[in-house]
């Protein structure tokens, strides 16, 4: 007979093939990770087992023991479909969470392209940053779109971005009017300024989000680099206030900031892809 805790004799269990399971002691009433109620039950009371206890022939576990194969084997079939949901999940994210660090390689690209220095060396060059710029907020939106299912944040970022896009098609056009820059700025380009933090408020959490329980440093990187973005985005807008000396400091520090800070959104694009894309099948 083997050693068991309610005194089931275990060579006699027809549920032990089922669950795989390799005896009371080594299996669901081992000490550790064990998910047996009747062994757990024994341990917090220093008993050896059931019988040893003064209220056994009242207790609703002990009676119940014989349900407990059952309830195991509806643990473990809930297990593997949780499972088998998390890989179709992680297999949809890492795809196109890779998609979405190329297309951040390509924003990256586009924001060289249209800086003041590709203005003065072409305006060929700046015009075609400006396009791919756009271009690469489209595909953001479409990508963060396809990952709402994981988070609805992804959902916001998503319009936010199509917004914003849409924002910069007319700045295009406006370069083209002289006078009309001010006009541009106020009507146009600061709300639209404001409808992209937005957005990647909501692109940030949300990559926060689908990592909590699967990589929980990554996941509160996230939230600090928003809180960094965030705070170099003001720090450009408050340099517009500041004296002239402190202004251009001001600008040029934040500028270097938001440098840095995308080149660490990438890497960490590049790390989350990889979690889920761990997951996926090869």
């Amino acid at each position: 007979m083997a050693d068991t805790f309610c005194g089931k004799n275990c060579d006699e269990c027809t549920w032990r093939e089922q669950l795989s399971c390799s005896g009371c002691q080594s299996g669901p009433g081992r000490l550790y990770g064990g998910n047996c109620e009747l062994s757990k039950c024994c341990r917090n009371k220093g008993l050896q087992a059931c019988a040893a206890c003064g209220f056994s022939e009242s207790c609703t576990i002990l009676q119940s023991r014989d349900k407990q194969p059952g309830y195991r084997l509806k643990l473990q079939e809930a297990a593997q479909r949780k499972k088998a949901a998390f890989k179709s999940r992680a297999l949809i994210l890492g795809r196109w969470l890779w998609v979405l660090f190329w297309v951040n390689v390509a924003v990256t690209i586009a924001a060289l392209m249209k800086n003041n220095y590709a203005l003065n060396i072409s305006p060929h060059l700046y015009l075609a940053g400006q396009i791919l710029s756009v271009s690469c907020l489209i595909a953001c939106g479409v990508i963060v779109l396809k990952l709402s299912f994981a988070d609805f944040r992804y959902h916001t970022a998503g319009i936010c971005y199509f917004v914003v896009a849409a924002a910069r098609v007319l700045e295009v056009f406006s370069d083209e009017v002289a006078d009309g820059q001010l006009i541009w700025a106020i009507i146009i380009a600061i709300p639209a300024a404001i409808i992209g933090l937005v957005g990647t408020y909501n692109e940030f959490h949300a990559h926060s989000e689908v990592l909590s329980g699967v990589n929980n440093t990554l996941s509160e990187k996230w939230l600090l680099l928003w809180k960094w973005y965030l705070g170099c985005t003001i720090a450009m807008v408050g340099s517009t206030i500041l004296v002239p000396f402190w202004s251009t400091a001001l600008l040029l520090v934040s500028s270097i900031g938001v440098l840095i800070i995308g080149i660490i959104q990438l890497v960490y694009l590049y790390r989350t892809a990889n979690v889920f894309r761990a997951y996926s099948p090869k």
